[in-house]
């Protein structure tokens, strides 16, 4: 029980972090000192989103820090709780691999007609999130940024936590739910579940949280730098039907490569973790 309840805090405090932080940032735009600043953020929606997840990650790394002031065995480190390890260059390459993979498979979704059209979030989330004063905004906020913070509170931690106390598979389903819940509409939560087992199983298997941070910055890098220099115009022109088969052969590759990775968890620094699930749980912590 009362490890449950030191998850339940954990997630908790996390969580309440993030929407303290979400609160402040929007309110300032309440006040005459702060409107200039909040009008930037305004015309630069990834920036929003940069400034809020560095501060964000900045409070976690203060909280850590206080949590092993107050328990000494706690971890002190974010990072290092969070599963920053190194991976070999064979890795690194699979996994941008994996994120081009996913990057062109969000583009078919994008291009194809019926689809966008089924479907106008998926679009509209590109679009809304590209404009600004600079696609450099656009690749440090929501191709950098953004997706890393995002691994570190839900493969990091929100994982970290549910596999504490829960079967391996429970947490690993569980947590692709929450990275669900948080996304901005029904179609992108349902994409959401499978691309959160993905990332998750990357981080089981490789054990090291670049894994799915590569993948995600990639995906979302190119997906922004991409439209930026005119491609999904020219990708278009392909025709539906080539854009239908070449869609489905990305998605194939993303999810082949991830089973690939999955079944060959490999050796050495990046892969021993891989061998036994369980070897990757984070020591239990006191405390919240």
């Amino acid at each position: 029980m009362k490890k449950v309840l030191t998850m339940i805090g954990n997630i908790a405090l996390y969580l309440g972090v993030f929407y303290a932080l979400l609160y402040l940032l929007r309110s300032t735009y309440n006040y005459e000192v702060t409107l200039s600043f909040a009008k930037f953020l305004d015309r630069n929606p990834a920036m929003f989103m940069a400034v809020l997840f560095t501060v964000i990650t900045l409070v976690y790394m203060l909280i850590f820090r206080i949590k092993a002031w107050i328990w000494p065995n706690a971890e002190r480190n974010l990072f290092r709780a969070s599963g920053f390890k190194k991976l070999s260059a064979s890795r690194v390459l699979l996994m941008v691999g994996l994120g081009l993979a996913g990057s062109l498979f969000s583009i078919g979704l994008i291009v194809i007609d019926d689809i966008a059209n089924q479907f106008p979030s998926i679009p509209f989330l590109v679009d809304d999130l590209i404009r600004g004063d600079s696609i450099l905004y656009v690749i440090l906020g929501a191709g950098l940024i953004a997706p890393a913070f995002e691994e570190i509170l839900f493969r990091g931690l929100i994982f970290g936590e549910l596999r504490r106390v829960m079967p391996l598979y429970v947490a690993l389903v569980l947590q692709a739910g929450a990275y669900a819940y948080f996304q901005p509409s029904a179609v992108l939560s349902v994409i959401s579940i499978g691309s959160g087992l993905i990332y998750g199983a990357l981080y089981l298997r490789t054990g090291s949280l670049w894994a799915p941070i590569l993948v995600q910055n990639t995906a979302m890098g190119t997906i922004f730098l991409f439209k930026y220099i005119g491609f999904y115009e020219w990708y278009d022109k392909l025709g539906d039907v080539a854009l239908y088969i070449l869609t489905v052969l990305f998605l194939a590759a993303l999810v082949g490569g991830s089973i690939y990775v999955w079944r060959n968890p490999g050796s050495g620094r990046d892969g021993h973790a891989g061998h036994t699930l369980m070897a990757n749980a984070p020591p239990v912590r006191k405390g919240v």
